[in-house]
């Protein structure tokens, strides 16, 4: 564990050189770490704010704000410059920092968002609140059941399988706050800040048509941020298509230094 802010991290080390950070999804923990491969880089996976051991905060202390300090200190351990690795809500995470500390110099998003309009945002937030409510009401397990049949999963019985005990181990009142805290309808629109973007290349599944466009509107507003395409995959393309994916980001960081 590792006091960042007052608050003890969960982070998980892997190698040396260059640093690169690892933010991962909703659900998930540090421990995607090990779907990288081997490189001569310094990988640094930290469990996000309400998931895994890092733990529970209350709403206010996990907004994006807060979190987005929090892994500013984690930059200062290593001089840099740092490339950020996001997955989904790590993406949108890294992202947001990447647009406001300038250590970092490559963002690798993945399955990823700026977020939505004022009025997108609303109607999210009560879908937001909504699902907060179920995890609170009905349990970890039921929600692990909602959340593996959704239609944005390319996924065989045995990938949900192996993605299921990560996905237990949350704590359901950790887990719904961070729908409240930093859920897509809570966090701030990117969408003005994407020139203050580093080097940004965008990782999207083959068949995750509505993250496809989100890159395609990303690059309509910054040309020279470059969109790679995961066959056989849909939102979790490194869980869908591993071996691509693998390739794919060994390329990306080392391209980077």
């Amino acid at each position: 564990m590792r006091p960042l802010r007052g608050v003890s991290y969960e982070v998980l080390e892997r190698g040396n050189g260059r640093p690169v950070l690892l933010l991962h999804g909703f659900t998930g923990n540090a421990g995607w770490l090990s779907r990288f491969p081997e490189l001569p880089v310094r990988l640094v996976a930290p469990t996000l704010l309400q998931h895994g051991e890092t733990g529970h905060q209350p709403v206010e202390r996990a907004k994006m704000s807060q979190q987005v300090k929090d892994l500013s200190a984690l930059l200062d351990t290593d001089e840099g410059p740092w490339t950020v690795v996001g997955y989904s809500l790590g993406g949108r995470v890294g992202m947001t920092l990447a647009a406001y500390d300038d250590r970092v110099t490559h963002f690798i998003g993945i399955s990823t968002t700026p977020g939505l309009s004022a009025a997108e945002r609303r109607q999210r937030r009560l879908q937001d609140e909504q699902l907060a409510e179920f995890i609170e009401r009905a349990g970890l397990e039921a929600f692990v059941d909602r959340w593996e049949q959704l239609p944005l999963w390319h996924q065989t019985d045995e990938m949900r399988a192996a993605l299921r005990p990560e996905r237990l181990a949350q704590h359901p009142a950790a887990l719904a706050d961070s729908l409240r805290a930093i859920g897509t309808g809570s966090m701030p629109s990117l969408w003005p800040l994407l020139e203050r973007l580093p080097r940004t290349d965008l990782i999207v599944g083959e068949h995750d048509v509505k993250f496809q466009q989100i890159a395609r509107n990303m690059q309509l507003i910054r040309p020279d941020i470059e969109i790679h395409e995961i066959s056989d995959a849909s939102h979790a393309p490194h869980v869908e298509n591993a071996q691509q994916f693998g390739t794919m980001i060994e390329k990306l960081i080392l391209g980077g230094i």
